[in-house]
């Protein structure tokens, strides 16, 4: 027969054919060329790709039920894979020659455990770095968040100074009015039950009629106090004015309720902070907003929490101001390593800064005495080999870290100093200050910092206290209604103006930890658990044990294990 017109076996579709028929005609969706390359590259050496095909496309649909995009890109592609990918090794058992896994084996183990109930939760823990948060600002327009255009620096412009004070006020702003006790509803009957937020600006040429009014306190001119808002500012006479509690600083937004006199100075009667929105009503009014740029998360919420829930050993050991360079801590740190050996492992051991109790490592001769003393505590973590395998270890500097400054957020600790640490254990996170940590649906906000001594140097009124638990209440009280880790002036302490999007604590989180100087506590405000481990080289050794399976912890003590 000539060779022209012989007979040959029919070739398989091609893999893009494969996904314009799948993703295209049958679903509508349209796929980039850079993610047909990426598929095409991952399905290469698969001869049932198009049963693979169909397990990603399930996936994708899956997760982008909440967005409703028809254009899938290369990121969202390699985020599903590498979720299933995750997902199917957590969920099969495998023997030290089955690391390498190609795509196909990973969803065919999922295929075999897609009906299994349980879920791996150490699988579902990770943290976020400050200067990778996406910069979100509030849209009153839209009533929805935006990204910024304007992108991030180090060195911001006089643009990003004033869109920082401007998204914080419209942060606090749009929370505040949603409120019941400043929003008019059908429950409300009459004008009584509830407080009009009145601008500034509507006040000129009204009589002396009570007013509430919303904006930042600034002082403007020396030994005066003002309030400021979008369109306008305004003196305020806070000489009988009435507050509970509160440690009100120049920067706080605050609501006044007052007089404004034929002086146009508003004599204020009652002062107080917006109320704090609890994190169940934020993820409710924004379900889809992302906040944090954590990785989606790839099975059913569900599921999820009530494995979170119902998982009780679950636990995260939090220690502050471990002083790597006094004898005495590193022995009181073996001890806590001991413990937790021959007990249920810590999910996490989160060790906060400052890590040397001497000034700032800057010079050469303090950076290789700073280098040693953490070498020296991976090779002691070594010793423990089921706490160096299978726990998390989170470091987050202080201000006498390496290169930490007095300008926040702070970059993590150099990797010229963890060497070591990074090849003694397994799963370690070097995290800015401030840092997120997701464990299954909770959010946990961790910062070390001075907060309390500083917001009360800094009080425009002075609270009428002097122990140190109301203290703590006020300074818990201020940052939860704030929404914000230092609402204080920058003079005060500094903030990289194009990163304080890194500042906020805005949805409220589960838990948040202060790694203050002053003494350990553990209370609830706003729905978030507020919790200090206290100074672990300045104290008994004290330290916290959380348990995210009931948002609450316990302070321990390294001389009493």
């Amino acid at each position: 027969m000539h060779p022209r017109i012989s007979k040959r076996a029919k070739p398989p579709p091609r893999i893009s054919r494969t996904i314009y028929l799948l993703f295209t005609k049958q679903h509508g969706l349209h796929v980039q060329t850079d993610a047909v390359k990426y598929l095409e590259d991952q399905l290469k050496n698969d001869p049932e790709h198009a049963n693979t095909l169909d397990k990603i496309l399930k996936s994708y649909r899956k997760w982008n039920e909440d967005q409703a995009s028809v254009i899938v890109d290369k990121a969202a592609l390699e985020q599903i894979i590498n979720g299933l990918r995750t997902e199917a090794e957590a969920a099969t058992v495998r023997t030290p020659f089955q690391n390498d896994l190609n795509l196909q084996d990973s969803l065919q183990d999922m295929s075999i455990n897609e009906n299994s109930d349980m879920i791996d939760v150490t699988q579902h823990f990770h943290a976020a770095d400050a200067f990778r948060m996406p910069r979100l600002q509030y849209d009153y327009h839209r009533k929805a968040f935006t990204t910024s255009p304007n992108p991030t620096a180090l060195l911001g412009t006089a643009l990003d100074k004033s869109e920082m004070y401007r998204d914080r006020m419209n942060l606090t702003k749009q929370r505040l009015l949603r409120n019941e006790r400043y929003c008019a509803t059908s429950m409300h009957l009459d004008s009584s039950s509830y407080s009009n937020i009145t601008p500034i600006k509507a006040l000129m040429g009204r009589g002396a009629h009570l007013f509430t009014i919303f904006g930042m306190m600034t002082q403007l001119d020396e030994g005066k106090i003002f309030l400021e808002d979008e369109d306008a500012n305004i003196e305020l006479d806070l000489s009988t004015v009435v507050f509970e509690t509160g440690l009100f600083t120049d920067g706080a937004f605050v609501v006044v309720t007052g007089i404004y006199g034929e002086d146009k100075v508003f004599h204020a009667e009652q002062i107080g902070f917006p109320p704090p929105e609890p994190r169940i009503v934020t993820d409710k009014i924004f379900p889809h907003v992302d906040f944090t740029g954590l990785p989606r998360i790839m099975v059913d919420k569900t599921r999820l929490k009530l494995e979170e829930t119902s998982n009780d050993s679950i636990s995260f050991v939090i220690l502050s101001d471990v002083f790597l360079d006094l004898p005495k801590v590193m022995n009181a740190l073996r001890r806590i390593f001991e413990k937790y050996e021959n007990e249920t492992i810590p999910l996490a051991f989160v060790l906060i800064g400052n890590f040397t109790s001497g000034g700032n490592i800057f010079c050469g001769v303090e950076a290789t005495h700073y280098k040693e003393n953490l070498t020296a505590l991976a090779d002691m973590i070594a010793e423990f080999p089921s706490i160096a395998t299978h726990s998390h270890f989170v470091f987050v500097p202080g201000s006498r870290d390496p290169w930490g400054g007095d300008i926040l957020p702070q970059a993590s600790i150099p990797d010229i100093f963890t060497t070591r640490l990074r090849h003694k254990l397994k799963k370690v996170t070097f995290a800015t200050n401030p840092c997120r940590l997701r464990y299954c649906t909770q959010d946990l906000v961790i910062f070390k910092e001075d907060i309390l001594n500083r917001l009360w140097r800094n009080v425009l009124l002075n609270p009428n206290t002097v122990d140190e638990p109301e203290a703590v209440q006020h300074l818990v009280q201020t940052i939860i209604s704030q929404g914000h880790l230092s609402p204080l002036p920058l003079s005060v302490r500094p903030i990289y103006w194009s990163h304080d999007h890194a500042m906020r604590i805005y949805p409220l989180p589960q838990t948040l930890v202060l790694a203050d100087q002053c003494g350990s506590f553990s209370l609830e405000y706003g729905g978030t658990r507020c919790l200090n481990p206290g100074s672990f080289a300045n104290s008994d050794y004290s330290f916290s044990v959380y348990y995210p399976s009931t948002q609450k912890s316990e302070q321990r003590f390294a001389n009493q294990l």
